[in-house]
């Protein structure tokens, strides 16, 4: 039997019987559309925290002071972290690849000449703070030893990457961080401006990437982001403002990386026993390694990601028995025909495969209007502002297409192989 007398074959069938049809080509068609939902979910998902690890280190961990409102927070406690604090990290400790103390401040900041003024949040650093994270564009120069050894009164300011196409969400979003728009509209760098009441001077802008290629804004890791960094020095010594630290001297915490993921636990250990050398006690710090971070994060994905696949499955698992129901079907209203077949010298393969291509072609022509629908809901999510959706690839349309035939053709094997079997003499004699 040729091929085109097979298709036109499972055409007329299919049209034949339009309402189990339909039903069949219906689960398959919802069980695309949610493979396609799932796939693009969970590269997304790989991708943002491959990108993530990548951009923040492997062997990521925070040490922060506890706050009032941790749970095993001792309000007795007079100890905290120090500057002192990392530099005897990074001297006891030298294969580290980054040791990064920050502090951070909520002060005002003006610009004499524009007149504007606006509370930022500005964060003290040492140029280890650009090991990791280093997302940006850098126009002047960046934070230096000679900048933390002198307490240099200058600073680096963050400037937002905004987005390549905005999402419709955003004309209901009111709201307009003044500061950004400021930083957007006027050039800073050389320039004089006040922070607090000490003056410093620009000597560089960090330009974020747009939005939709941010590695930061993939996945919050629950970091405070500034608008300005200054020489944490120069901020111990010149800035006064709003903080979470009672002590002139503190800082807000440490960043680390190890390097390597596998080292992580090792060094949570030996940090936590220099610091209880230097303390007395380490009950007082917080110590979390970017993983776990990663992992609390990514928990609610996850979840709605497998709420997602499993719809998808029992919709491509009604597929399939609706397929095998029609194919069954269909056997028991053509016996006579498959009979006179086999008289003319169609082969038992052969007629499996008209069967088989049937419910294949079914499969497949549920994929294909899946598949449109499916690509017509990602793009309408991607406009709302979905930046999951963003990571959608068109091979994941051919992996959809290729199920939705696969199940055709797992779903037809056992009508097709009752339609071969059937004997053609007695098939001759039905009615």
């Amino acid at each position: 039997m040729r091929t085109s007398e097979i298709i036109k074959s499972a055409l007329t069938e299919i049209k034949h019987h339009k309402v189990r049809s339909f039903l069949s080509f219906f689960s398959i068609m919802i069980g695309v559309i949610s493979i396609i939902y799932t796939l693009t979910l969970t590269y997304s998902m790989s991708y943002r925290i491959s990108k993530a690890v990548e951009v923040n280190g492997p062997g990521r961990i925070n040490i922060e002071t506890k706050r009032r409102w941790d749970d095993d927070y001792d309000n007795k406690s007079k100890s905290y972290l120090n500057l002192y604090d990392a530099y005897a990290i990074r001297k006891s400790f030298p294969e580290l690849y980054m040791v990064s103390p920050y502090s951070n401040k909520w002060v005002r900041f003006y610009d004499v000449q524009s007149k504007f003024k606006e509370y930022v949040g500005v964060t003290g650093i040492t140029p280890e703070w650009k090991k990791r994270g280093w997302i940006y564009k850098l126009k002047g120069r960046f934070i230096n030893d000679y900048d933390i050894e002198n307490k240099s009164k200058v600073c680096v300011v963050i400037q937002e990457g905004g987005w390549l196409k905005k999402p419709k969400w955003i004309k209901f979003y009111r709201w307009k961080d003044k500061f950004q728009e400021y930083v957007k509209h006027n050039e800073l760098l050389g320039k004089d401006i006040y922070i607090g009441n000490q003056t410093f001077k620009v000597v560089g802008v960090l330009e974020e990437p747009p939005q939709e290629q941010n590695p930061k804004s993939f996945i919050g890791v629950g970091s405070w982001e500034p608008n300005i960094l200054i020489p944490i020095s120069s901020m111990q010594s010149f800035l006064k403002g709003y903080s979470m630290n009672e002590k002139e001297d503190a800082i807000d915490g440490i960043n680390i990386d190890t390097g390597q993921k596998e080292t992580i636990e090792k060094y949570k250990r030996v940090i936590t026993e220099l610091i209880k050398s230097r303390k007395g006690n380490a009950d007082f710090i917080n110590m979390r390694d970017y993983i776990e971070v990663l992992k609390d994060q990514m928990t609610d994905k996850k979840r709605d990601m497998t709420t997602v696949m499993i719809i998808g499955i029992i919709a491509i698992f009604a597929g399939g028995i609706g397929i095998m129901n029609v194919s069954l079907a269909a056997i028991y209203s053509r016996v006579k025909e498959i009979g006179i077949r086999r008289a003319l010298g169609a082969s038992k393969s052969d007629i499996m495969k008209q069967f088989v291509f049937e419910a294949v072609l079914l499969g497949f022509l549920g994929g294909i209007f899946g598949s449109v629908l499916g690509v017509a809901a990602i793009e309408y999510l991607k406009s709302k502002g979905d930046t999951n959706m963003i990571m959608f690839k068109w091979w994941m349309v051919l992996a959809a297409i290729i199920a939705a035939m696969l199940t055709g053709f797992i779903a037809s094997v056992y009508p097709a192989k009752v339609a071969a079997d059937l004997d053609p003499v007695e098939s001759l004699k039905y009615e």
